[in-house]
């Protein structure tokens, strides 16, 4: 058996392996929520994170998709923050968080961005513009689109119009299983075409060194003519902004 056909075959979830990525993600959101009620001004990345891990073993889902990403100001500018820092929590601060658990090996993932205090006119215009990006990425899903190149373009060149090409640094998105980073990708020079009972992420983000960074980071199950998304949590500007 070929590997391109046993991608293939993994990429597609029946309705059990769907229910397993689902209470995955609603137990995200659940740990998510706690996060938010926890954080205070002066917190440590570290110690954030620390909560997150603890929350997932208290929802009953102690192994983890990847080691959760807190990021706090600049660090927001690291694509992949792997490593939480002392690095504290203050007022005007970007706060990022990409977290996901696994229920019977099959993984969530999700990526949040939000504001501690209201956001300058510049940290506005960034998430809108990923918001934004993110939304005409999933719309071409809903029209029906499935060429995973043509995908990632409606995202990448609406950003790269706003921020130039540097700053949207990664691929708009991945498959989900049984690992975090599975067949097909959404990548511009990709030549996957993403099957009906897949479940895809879609996640753009601007990355500004020495600013801070944006990402938005949902997860959608490809449906025949359209998709659903499977992410709850809201992601509308005044959703994100911490008072």
């Amino acid at each position: 058996m070929n590997t391109k056909l046993i991608h293939e075959v993994r990429a597609v979830k029946n309705k059990k392996e769907l229910g397993y990525i689902i209470k995955a993600q609603r137990i995200s959101e659940r740990v998510l929520y706690d996060t938010l009620k926890y954080l205070k001004e002066g917190m440590p990345e570290v110690e954030v994170s620390n909560f997150i891990k603890k929350s997932f073993i208290k929802y009953g889902a102690p192994i983890l998709s990847f080691p959760p990403i807190v990021a706090f100001g600049k660090n927001t500018a690291n694509i992949h923050h792997l490593v939480p820092t002392k690095n504290k929590l203050k007022k005007g601060d970007i706060l990022m968080f990409d977290i996901g658990c696994t229920v019977n090996h099959y993984c969530s993932d999700m990526t949040r961005t939000y504001f501690l205090g209201e956001p300058s006119k510049k940290q506005k215009k960034i998430y809108i513009n990923v918001l934004e990006a993110q939304n005409r990425a999933i719309l071409k899903i809903e029209k029906g689109e499935r060429n995973a190149k043509l995908i990632d373009k409606a995202a990448r060149e609406f950003l790269n119009k706003k921020f130039g090409v540097k700053k949207f640094a990664h691929g708009l998105g991945h498959g989900v299983g049984t690992v975090i980073h599975e067949w097909p990708n959404l990548k511009p020079k990709s030549e996957d075409i993403i099957p009906v009972g897949c479940v895809m992420t879609v996640e753009p983000g601007i990355y500004l060194k020495g600013f801070g960074g944006v990402r938005i980071e949902d997860m959608v199950l490809i449906t025949p003519n359209s998709c659903r998304n499977l992410t709850k949590i809201p992601k509308d500007l005044d959703s994100v902004i911490l008072k």
